[in-house]
């Protein structure tokens, strides 16, 4: 009967060590999906943050001129919008300039263009 005993407590034994060990294991996991979850909503707070930064400015709007070989002659800031004068080489430089702009959320409302002795002589109204 002695055996039995140590038989049967060590079955016992042996259970309670299977569920320990699984318990740890879902501890373990639930754990690391929590950290995980938490890096996940710390980033969408970042992306959040960032969605409202600051749009176009005058300063970028002639960088960006600058870097495709635009000319802008004169830049009237009226109210919501930018009045833009300039010279372009190529019409296609103009028409990649543009939607580089709406690209950063700028918004192109009028534009008219026009051979110029230089080139072409562009008049740009754009919302930023």
């Amino acid at each position: 009967m002695n055996r039995d005993g140590l038989q049967r407590h060590r079955l016992k034994f042996a259970w309670a060590l299977i569920v320990l060990l699984l318990a740890f294991l879902a501890l373990r996991a639930g754990l690391a999906q929590w950290q995980q979850l938490s890096q996940w909503r710390a980033l969408a707070e970042q992306a959040v943050s960032l969605q409202g930064g600051p749009g176009l400015s005058l300063e970028r709007l002639r960088q960006s001129a600058q870097a495709r070989q635009i000319e802008l002659a004169e830049v009237d800031a009226q109210g919501q919008a930018w009045q833009l004068h300039g010279q372009v080489a190529d019409e296609r430089v103009l028409q990649g300039w543009l939607q580089s702009l709406r690209a950063e959320g700028a918004q192109p409302l009028q534009w008219a263009l026009e051979q110029d002795g230089k080139g072409l002589r562009f008049d740009l109204v754009v919302q930023p």
